[in-house]
């Protein structure tokens, strides 16, 4: 025990330096006292290591279904007594009120949605004489847009355009005929809508090994179909011919033009008609 007639200043000493080396060595400050354990056996030791707990981190994908009315005004949220009406037949009625409008709405399979907005005044009132154009449109269909739009804005924010997304295709250098054209036909169709299209030529997992001019010839046969499709273009060549090689193309859609009859045509169809016409008198 220290002496009690020392001074204050003495006394701190002591605590300081002289009684932390007083204390037994299996003493454990309360900081790393585990809670809730059992008592120790006698050969057992208590652990100095803290203990920490580590939580994982998840990520997750932007894949869960957004809530359509975050993004739309529908129903009763449409904020006017009257609106211009399109039912669901595509006719369009003027100056409906919007009761009426919600009448004919079936809540469980489709929406009354605002297409444009009504113009308001300064202190936010609605505008009688500016109408909201509102529609009715299939829950499902409003969906499916509403998906598109989101599928646009995360391509945007890849940097890869607001395009459609690419079309996927696959090849084996050892495919047959049949399944060739088949495949080249698809190329075409999506080239000729303006899509990008990435094709994957590999070897078969299990199966006849194509010989070097087999391969030549597939990659010719892709080349001749891309060719047939006015404005397309490859765009990204990697690997190699016979092993995997991946090959992107981007299309172009063009709009068929009917071309007006030639001069020379034209005069030869009046001249038939004129001789089918004296034949009948």
């Amino acid at each position: 025990m220290p002496p009690t007639h020392i001074s204050g200043t003495s006394r701190a000493l002591y605590r300081v330096f002289v009684l932390p080396s007083l204390r037994t060595p299996t003493s454990i400050p309360l900081i790393y006292a585990p809670a809730f354990t059992s008592p120790l056996q006698p050969s057992q030791s208590p652990s100095l290591t803290p203990r920490t707990s580590i939580r994982t981190k998840v990520f997750k994908k932007d894949t869960q279904r957004h809530a359509i009315s975050d993004h739309y005004i529908l129903d009763t949220a449409i904020d006017a007594p009257r609106i211009n009406f399109v039912d669901k037949n595509g006719q369009y009625n003027t100056d409906v009120r919007l009761q009426d409008a919600l009448f004919q709405v079936n809540r469980t399979t489709h929406y009354l949605v605002q297409m444009t907005p009504t113009k308001v005044d300064e202190f936010g009132n609605p505008d009688p004489e500016d109408v909201p154009t509102c529609r009715i449109i299939s829950k499902i269909d409003l969906r499916a847009q509403h998906e598109r739009k989101l599928d646009i804005l995360r391509r945007q924010a890849r940097g890869q355009g607001a395009g459609p997304p690419p079309k996927n295709l696959e090849l084996n250098w050892a495919i047959a005929g049949g399944d060739l054209k088949h495949r080249m036909g698809r190329l075409k169709e999506f080239l000729k809508d303006g899509r990008k299209v990435e094709l994957l030529l590999g070897p078969k997992t299990k199966g006849r090994k194509a010989t070097e001019e087999e391969a030549n010839s597939l990659v010719k046969a892709v080349e001749d179909a891309v060719k047939e499709c006015k404005g397309s273009r490859e765009t990204k060549r990697e690997g190699t011919v016979g092993g995997v090689l991946t090959l992107v193309f981007e299309g172009k859609k063009v709009e068929e033009k009917k071309e007006a009859p030639k001069v020379e045509e034209k005069r030869v169809d009046e001249e038939k008609d004129a001789a089918t016409t004296e034949a009948t008198k």
